[in-house]
């Protein structure tokens, strides 16, 4: 079923987006992007099978079994939807990385059929990129039916994402489920060595019109302790203050105990206990919470 009129973004939009951006996201998931991209050709043309728009929503009837509509007339009215959010995420779609403007898409597309009664969010993934999260952010604004987060791994930014948007958050297992990682990280390779060991010697000129260009990079240049300094008061702690308020605002019940906002990481039955989310729970579990969600947004 034709979902959206979208398109995919130009790789080389993503590859600015990951180079020049900030990251929400886990250490091992950051480890595992550096590891793709060093071995990604962005030149590269994708298979036809990978161009094959990529199958985020699923339809339930109201007895939750799946049903194959082939278009809106075709959604029966009760129907729960689910979508997929699962791997790192961009602000931009590729053909070989999902991001928030096709996941905004298909919310916004749920979120405007009458017969879609409510949505159930699968969420699996280490973090992303700190430009997506406005995108949902803004969503919540419009948002017109309740949200069940069903989790996996939801880490970083897959963390943030059902504190701005969800109304109920479940894990779905209590073996490798896992939550937290609430921080910011800010990453970069410095090739100054290899260019030096190849001769070349890079020069920067700035006038005195432009004297804090890029001043958090020449600081670390000249002094990186300071620069480093610079680059956590000026950006890195202001994010993190943002992602705390949001996760607390979301759980305000939250035990806020050692490493809960501060980057640690909690299995299902600590995260409930702390007030992360709210319970453990299969899809269709997930799906009748999301119901009975509905029945209280239409007596409101």
């Amino acid at each position: 079923m034709n979902t959206f009129s979208g398109q995919f973004i130009d790789n080389r939009t993503v590859l600015n987006e990951i180079l020049t951006g900030q990251w929400l996201i886990s250490h091992s998931g950051l480890l595992q992007l550096g590891h793709f991209f060093q071995h990604l050709d962005p030149h590269a043309k994708s298979s036809s099978s990978e161009k094959e728009e990529r199958q985020l929503l699923s339809f339930f009837n109201s007895d939750y079994v799946r049903i194959a509509p082939r278009n809106v007339d075709e959604i029966p009215e009760g129907t729960i939807a689910t979508i997929n959010m699962v791997g790192p995420m961009t602000k931009y779609s590729s053909w070989w990385m999902l991001g928030a403007n096709e996941v905004i898409w298909q919310l916004d597309f749920l979120n405007n059929i009458p017969n879609v009664k409510s949505i159930v969010a699968y969420i699996d993934g280490p973090g992303g990129a700190v430009s997506a999260i406005p995108s949902f952010i803004d969503f919540a604004k419009r948002k017109k039916k309740p949200i069940v987060a069903l989790c996996d791994a939801s880490l970083s930014l897959h963390r943030w994402i059902p504190d701005a948007i969800a109304d109920y958050q479940m894990a779905d297992n209590n073996i490798s489920a896992r939550f937290g990682s609430i921080g910011v990280v800010s990453s970069w390779m410095d090739a100054t060595k290899y260019y030096e060991e190849m001769g070349v010697k890079i020069h920067e000129v700035y006038p005195e019109e432009s004297k804090h260009k890029n001043e958090i990079w020449r600081a670390i240049k000249e002094d990186e302790e300071k620069g480093k300094e610079m680059l956590r008061k000026m950006h890195l702690s202001p994010m993190a203050i943002k992602f705390q308020e949001a996760v607390k605002a979301a759980h305000p019940n939250l035990i806020e105990e050692e490493g809960v906002l501060t980057g640690r990481t909690f299995g299902t039955e600590d995260a409930i206990r702390i007030g992360m989310i709210n319970k453990q729970g299969n899809m269709i579990e997930a799906m009748q919470v999301a119901n009975a969600l509905a029945e209280a947004y239409s007596i409101n």
